[in-house]
């Protein structure tokens, strides 16, 4: 299986499906762009990212931190996030993690469905104000 993508269903899932990133909704998948963009920014640990969530601009609330790791094991699985171990300064040792440069072009590719997404919606509403 190529390492832009992986088997879902039956079908492939590149970096570039666009499709699936523009119909999936806010609790299901915008989990992973968040933290991508998080680890791109500043590579960091779990619970960090739990807590950094609450301030990016998304509806809905936070997702909880069961989630949050499950979706960062997922990311490094997929090869779109690695991570290490680091001691800790005062507490035991964290896991913090980096983006590759898989990760990377896949939050292109969020980036450009979320644009989609966007436009999509506004012709959507423009419909709705003119009352067609």
């Amino acid at each position: 299986m190529p390492a832009s993508g992986k088997r879902k269903e039956g079908k492939e899932e590149s970096a570039l499906d666009h499709e699936c990133f523009v119909r999936q909704g806010p609790q299901k998948r915008f989990i992973e762009p968040r933290l991508l963009y998080l680890i791109r920014r500043s590579p960091c640990y779990g619970y960090e990212m739990t807590e950094r969530m609450a301030d990016l601009p998304f509806p809905g609330l936070p997702p909880d931190s069961s989630a949050v790791y499950r979706m960062l094991r997922d990311l490094e699985k997929r090869g779109l996030a690695c991570s290490e171990w680091q001691p800790g300064e005062a507490g035991p040792s964290k896991r913090i993690y980096r983006i590759t440069p898989a990760g990377e072009a896949r939050l292109e590719a969020w980036l450009e469905a979320l644009k989609e997404r966007v436009r999509v919606l506004n012709r959507f509403i423009r419909l709705c104000e003119r009352g067609d």
